[in-house]
C-alpha cells in the first residue's frame, strides 16, 4: 500500500503527463483557449475525484493554509469551483499550478465513444468561435490523430488509490474531502 506521500508524488507525475500531452495536443493542432475566457470554471456541474486534489490539499498544508481553506470551502455554497476567479477584469484559476486532473484535461482531450474510439471533447466556447478548426481537428482524430484520452488518465489515477480515484464528486466536495484526508494524516504525525 502506498503512503500518502507516494500517492501525492504519483498524482503529480500523472498531472505532469496530462500537462505534457495537452500541450502537445495544442501544438499539434494549433489550438488554445480563447483569451480571458475561463467559461469552463463557471460550469456548475464539474465532477472530480478526491484523489486528484490531494496535491493541492498538501500544498495548503505546507503553506499553513489548510484549515483556512477547509473552513472557507465548508461555508461555500456556490456550484462553481471555489478557486475560479470570475470578477470583472480578472479570470481563471487562483490555484492553477495545483489544479485537478479534470482541469488539466478539459477542452484538449478526448472521450471514448461506445466503440472505444476517441472523440474530441471540445469546449463550447472553442466550438462556437472556431468551428472550422474544430471540425478539422475532429476529422484528424477520427482518422487516428494523436489525442489524450480522459478515461486513460482516470484509469491511471484509480490505480494509485481505487476508492479515492474512482468516486466522482462535485468539485468543491472533492477538494474538501482531499483537505480532510490531509488533516487526518497530519493530525496523527
Amino acid at each position: 500500500m502506498l503512503t500518502i506521500y507516494q500517492k501525492i508524488q504519483k498524482i503529480e507525475s500523472l498531472q505532469t503527463e496530462a500537462d505534457n500531452e495537452t500541450k502537445a495536443f495544442k501544438n499539434r493542432y494549433k489550438i488554445d483557449c480563447l483569451e480571458f475566457c475561463s467559461k469552463c470554471c463557471r460550469y456548475e456541474d464539474i465532477n472530480a475525484t478526491t484523489l486528484e486534489f490531494l496535491p493541492l490539499a498538501w500544498h495548503f498544508y505546507k503553506t499553513g493554509q489548510l484549515e483556512e481553506i477547509h473552513n472557507k470551502i465548508s461555508n461555500y455554497n456556490e456550484p462553481q469551483c471555489i478557486f475560479s476567479i470570475l470578477e470583472k477584469g480578472k479570470w481563471g484559476c487562483s490555484v492553477y499550478p495545483s489544479r485537478g486532473l479534470i482541469c488539466r484535461l478539459f477542452g484538449f482531450a478526448s472521450v471514448e465513444n461506445k466503440y472505444g474510439k476517441p472523440v474530441f471533447a471540445v469546449c463550447h466556447s472553442l466550438k462556437v468561435a472556431k468551428p472550422n478548426e474544430i471540425s478539422t481537428i475532429c476529422e484528424k482524430i477520427e482518422k487516428g490523430g494523436k489525442t489524450p484520452v480522459i478515461s486513460d488518465f482516470y484509469r491511471k489515477l484509480a490505480m494509485i488509490d481505487l476508492k479515492l480515484g474512482e468516486e466522482l464528486l462535485p468539485i468543491n466536495q472533492a477538494i474538501k474531502s482531499a483537505c480532510e484526508i490531509i488533516f487526518m494524516h497530519t493530525a496523527y504525525r
